[in-house]
Formats: structure tokens, C-alpha cells, sequence
């Protein structure tokens, strides 16, 4: 079986913890985030989501998945797609860089015969989504760190 990975990182200049609170905080995410949306869904794992990726953009698409892992402050992990053609695994790994200081890795995995091809033509656009994703998050966390 094929597998290719996407990984970004950024420091976020606030506390684990509030970091932890925005990423995991799915009804909000329109409000910080122009690239992702949570249709439906909560940071529990074992539940079903649906979300919407670069919404109002050309590359919009909405996908279906289900919370596998919710270790908190640490941990948010998801997955979706079909095993047989296209899978997707989702991490966003949290970790403490220094006092206030959070280390975010946003990461994806993907698998099956159609893995290879579909990260190769998708992968500047991912990984511009994924930065851009990051970003977000950071410019929210810190936000809401300086106002607390």
C-alpha cells in the first residue's frame, strides 16, 4: 500500500492550552479560519464530521470523516476517504516549545492506488492550505492569549 505525507509546523505564541481550546473549538472555526469549516461534528473521538476544505475557492470540496484520537492538550487526530482508492489521516500534534510557547505539527498520511497520484498534482495547494491553516490558528491563539 502507497503512502504519502503532508507535514507543516509553526510556533503559536500562547499556551498550550488555549491553543488546544481553538483547534478543538469546531463551531468556530468560520470565524478564524477562511480555509476550513466544521459543517458538523465535535473534537469527540468516534464521532462523524463533515467539513468543508477552501471554501469559496476554486479547490472547494467537502469531505466526511470520524475523529479517531482526542488526547488533550496533545492530540486531535482524524480520518477519512475510501480504503480502497484514497484514505486520509489527520494529525494536528501539539507540544510545548517553551513556557507560552506551543509547537503545532499539522500533518496527513494518505493511502491506497490513488494516493500517489492525487498528492503529487495536490501537493503545493495542500501545503499552502496547511500553512495558511496554521496561520489562522496562530493569529486566533494569540489573539485570545493577549485578551485573557
Amino acid at each position: 500500500m502507497q503512502e504519502n505525507e503532508l507535514r507543516t509546523t509553526i510556533s503559536i505564541d500562547a499556551p498550550i492550552g488555549r491553543v488546544w481550546a481553538v483547534l478543538t473549538d469546531f463551531p468556530r472555526y468560520r470565524e478564524w479560519n477562511s480555509l476550513i469549516e466544521y459543517v458538523s461534528g465535535v473534537a469527540v473521538a468516534g464521532a462523524e464530521v463533515r467539513t468543508r476544505a477552501a471554501w469559496g475557492s476554486p479547490a472547494e470540496r467537502e469531505f466526511e470523516g470520524r475523529i479517531t484520537a482526542v488526547e488533550p492538550p496533545r492530540l486531535l487526530a482524524s480520518e477519512g476517504g475510501n480504503p480502497e482508492l484514497f484514505f486520509g489521516r489527520h494529525r494536528w500534534e501539539l507540544a510545548e516549545e517553551s513556557p507560552g510557547v506551543t509547537r503545532l505539527v499539522n500533518r496527513e498520511t494518505w493511502t491506497g492506488p490513488l494516493a500517489a497520484s492525487v498528492h503529487a498534482s495536490s501537493r503545493e495547494l495542500l501545503t499552502g492550505e496547511f500553512d495558511a491553516f496554521n496561520r489562522a490558528l496562530k493569529a486566533e491563539a494569540e489573539r485570545l492569549a493577549r485578551t485573557t
